[in-house]
C-alpha cells in the first residue's frame, strides 16, 4: 500500500509539474527576444544636454499638477520640493522625470540627487496654480447600431487596430493592420488605408494604396496632427515613426525608440497634453501583472518612460505571458480623462499556444473593452477586477476602438474591428457605432 501511495504522490507531483513547466517555457520563450532600457529613445550620452535644455516643464488641472523632465534614472533621483510660509518643504522623490502633486500648487524645485554622492543640482523652479472648476463624470455608452466603415479587399482581407484622422485636404483617413491571410499577426507588416470625404460616410470608405511597408511588423499605428505637420507611430516592441505635410504622402521613416522600458510594449496612443507636451501610452506588462504605461516628450522625438497609467494587482482576471491590456486610448472630455483598453488574451500558456493555432476559447471576450476615468492623465489607477476597481467607469463590446469626434456635426463615435477568425461583431471590416456622454449620477 505504501509503495502504492508513492507512486500516487509522485504521479500527482509530475502532474502539477507539468503546467508550471509549460507557463515557464512560454513565458520565457515570448520574452528571450525582447530587450528593455531606461532611456528609451535617449541614448545615455545626450541625457545631460537634453536635461539642461528642457527644464522642468508643468501640466496642471482640477486640483492636480504634473511636472516634467528629462531623467537619468541610473545616474540620478530626483528630489521635489513646495514652497511655503517657512520655506521649502519636500514633498517627494521619484527616478523617473515625472511627479504628480494633488493640492493648491504653488512654486516648485526639482533637484537631481547623484548617486554618486555629488551636490543636488537644481533642474528648474516653477510656479503652477491648478484650477478647481467643477468636474464631472461623464459614462460613454454605444448608442446605435454598427454600420460597416471599411473593408479593404485589394491590399488586405480586414482591419484590425487602426487610426482615424481627418488630412489637410479635410477628407477623413483610416489606416489600420492588415495583411493578405484570415488573420496571421506574424504576416502584418503594411498598413491598409480607407478614405471618404464625411464621416461616417453612408457607403463606407474606399480603399487606398496601402503605406509603411518596411518589412517588418506593422501594428497599431496612431495618427496626430501638431503645428502643421502630421505623424504617424506604430509598433510593436519598438516605436516607428513617419512624418507628412498633408496626412496623405509619408515621409521619414525612422525608429525613435528602440528599447522600451518594459517588454511587450505596444499598441502606442500618443495624447498632446499641453504644448510642447505629449504622452505615450502603451501595452506593457511587469513581472506578471498587465499594465499600461506611459512615456513621455517634449519634441514627439526623444520619449522617456515616467510612469504606470494604469495598474493591474490580484484580483484582474486576465495577465496573459504576453500582456492582456491592449490597444489603449484616452480621451478628454469635460476636463476628465477616459483611458479604454481592450482586455485580452487570458491568462498562462495555454492561450499563447491556442493563438498560433487560431483558436479562441471564449470569442465574446474578444470584444471585452474596459473604460477607466481619472482626473488627471496621468494615473489611472490599479485595477484588481471588475468590483474592486474605483476608477472602472463601464465595459463597451468592442474590439481595439477609435473613439472619434466630427467637429463638423458635433459627434461622437466609436469603432470596432479584428482578425476575422474571432471577430463576432465585424466580418474583417472596421464598423462604427454613434457614442453618447451621459452624465454619472
Amino acid at each position: 500500500m505504501k509503495r502504492v501511495l508513492k507512486r500516487i504522490g509522485v504521479v500527482f507531483i509530475i502532474l502539477l509539474m507539468i503546467p508550471i513547466l509549460l507557463e515557464v517555457g512560454v513565458r520565457v520563450y515570448v520574452e528571450s527576444p525582447l530587450e528593455t532600457d531606461f532611456y528609451g529613445s535617449i541614448s545615455r550620452e545626450a541625457v545631460g544636454g537634453l536635461q539642461a535644455q528642457v527644464g522642468v516643464k508643468t501640466v496642471s488641472g482640477p486640483g492636480w499638477v504634473h511636472l516634467g523632465w528629462i531623467a537619468n534614472p541610473e545616474k540620478e533621483t530626483y528630489r521635489i520640493e513646495i514652497k511655503n510660509t517657512q520655506g521649502w518643504k519636500e514633498i517627494g522623490q521619484t527616478k523617473f522625470g515625472s511627479f504628480l502633486h494633488r493640492g493648491l500648487g504653488g512654486t516648485y524645485r526639482v533637484w537631481s540627487v547623484p548617486k554618486d554622492k555629488t551636490p543636488p543640482v537644481l533642474l528648474g523652479e516653477v510656479t503652477v496654480r491648478p484650477t478647481f472648476e467643477p468636474s464631472p463624470i461623464y459614462v460613454p455608452q454605444i448608442s446605435g447600431e454598427w454600420q460597416k466603415l471599411f473593408h479593404p479587399k485589394q491590399y488586405g482581407s480586414y482591419i484590425n487596430d487602426h487610426t482615424i484622422y481627418q488630412d489637410k485636404k479635410g477628407n477623413w483617413r483610416l489606416i489600420g493592420i492588415t495583411s493578405l491571410t484570415n488573420g496571421d499577426f506574424n504576416e502584418e507588416k503594411y498598413f491598409a488605408v480607407g478614405m471618404s470625404k464625411d464621416f461616417p460616410p453612408l457607403e463606407g470608405m474606399s480603399e487606398l494604396a496601402p503605406i509603411a511597408d518596411f518589412g517588418e511588423l506593422a501594428w497599431a499605428p496612431h495618427v496626430i496632427q501638431s503645428e502643421g505637420q502630421y505623424y504617424i507611430f506604430w509598433s510593436p516592441h519598438k516605436l516607428h515613426q513617419m512624418t507628412s505635410r498633408d496626412g496623405i504622402n509619408w515621409e521619414n521613416h525612422q525608429i525613435t525608440l528602440s528599447t522600451p522600458y518594459h517588454k511587450f510594449f505596444r499598441d502606442g496612443m500618443v495624447l498632446q497634453v499641453a504644448p510642447g507636451q505629449w504622452l505615450l501610452y502603451t501595452t506593457a506588462r511587469g513581472f506578471y501583472f498587465s499594465q499600461i504605461d506611459v512615456y513621455q516628450s517634449f519634441d514627439l522625438t526623444y520619449w522617456q518612460y515616467i510612469r504606470t497609467a494604469l495598474g493591474s494587482g490580484w484580483g484582474s482576471e486576465r495577465n496573459s505571458p504576453f500582456a492582456s491590456m491592449e490597444s489603449p486610448f484616452v480621451v478628454r472630455y469635460q476636463n476628465h480623462y477616459y483611458l479604454s483598453l481592450t482586455y485580452n488574451n487570458d491568462s498562462f500558456f495555454l492561450h499563447g499556444i491556442l493563438l498560433m493555432f487560431k483558436i479562441w476559447l471564449n470569442r465574446p471576450s474578444y470584444n471585452d473593452t474596459l473604460v477607466f476615468h481619472a482626473d488627471n492623465p496621468y494615473d489611472f489607477g490599479i485595477y484588481r477586477g471588475r468590483t474592486r476597481s474605483p476608477t472602472l467607469l463601464t465595459q463597451l463590446e468592442a474590439h481595439a476602438p477609435e473613439w472619434v469626434y466630427n467637429p463638423s456635426t458635433g459627434r461622437w463615435y466609436l469603432t470596432t474591428c479584428g482578425w476575422p477568425w474571432v471577430a463576432t461583431l465585424t466580418s474583417g471590416e472596421v464598423a462604427v457605432a454613434p457614442l453618447e456622454w451621459v452624465k454619472k449620477p
